[in-house]
């Protein structure tokens, strides 16, 4: 039942009308020409009537005694359309023997030809703009240098300098929690009049001791952040990755 279906397409195109009524009359040279003008470039978008339209024109070579161009025609016919069969009142005997013995000898290269036209069409990308392409090889401006008068080494951080950005923010938090931590201790052991006990009084010196040595220790990390960025690398644009 396919097999009919498919023969009944390969003679019902229209766009084929003309090419195939010259054919039937015996105007070869004219059913050539205007089977070329539809195939060569291809200005048929159905598989069927490209598959019609290959197999009319070999019809036209292998009547014309040109058994070569005939056979490449049937092997572009069949790749579009491996199923095909042809029309006995339109073809002559002959000639479907003829499309049967090249189905058969080059059946390796119908299918290689019919799996290449079920693969995607890889369209290439198109390439940015001029603009976009201008865009992306401009520098990238470099960070404002007031990020580091923020503590805890951001600002070394924001400018790419990862190493001397880790170590600060460390050492500053370590003192800072210290010192926080020491202060806090401290006023928790003041009585309800602010005064600490006699047994408190050595704890408490102790814990203030703490506090002050944190607190000068994250002031002199946090003015040596401070003059790393803004005095001791003056204007320098500092590479990504650096310490």
């Amino acid at each position: 039942m396919m097999e009919l279906v498919v023969a009944l397409m390969l003679s019902s195109s229209p766009a084929l009308e003309p090419a195939r009524e010259a054919y039937q009359t015996g105007e070869l040279a004219k059913a050539r020409a205007e089977l070329e003008a539809l195939l060569y470039p291809l200005r048929l978008s159905d598989a069927a009537e490209e598959a019609e339209a290959h197999l009319l024109l070999a019809a036209t070579y292998h009547a014309q005694e040109d058994p070569g161009r005939a056979e490449r025609e049937v092997v572009e016919g069949l790749a579009a359309s491996p199923g095909a069969k042809l029309d006995p009142l339109l073809y002559p005997p002959d000639f479907s023997a003829f499309v049967e013995r090249v189905r058969t000898q080059d059946a390796a290269s119908i299918s290689a030809k019919a799996e290449q036209r079920r693969r995607p069409v890889l369209v290439p990308r198109e390439p940015p703009p001029p603009s976009e392409v201008k865009l992306a090889l401009q520098p990238r401006p470099e960070p404002s240098r007031g990020w580091y008068l923020v503590p805890f080494g951001v600002g070394h951080f924001v400018h790419q300098r990862n190493t001397k950005g880790t170590v600060l923010a460390v050492t500053q938090g370590t003192t800072f929690v210290v010192s926080a931590a020491s202060l806090g201790a401290a006023l928790a052991l003041r009585g309800p009049d602010g005064k600490y006990t006699p047994e408190d009084a050595v704890t408490a010196r102790g814990l203030n001791v703490s506090y002050l040595v944190g607190a000068y220790a994250f002031a002199a990390l946090y003015a040596y952040g401070v003059l790393d960025g803004l005095v001791f690398t003056p204007g320098e644009q500092v590479p990504r990755g650096a310490p």
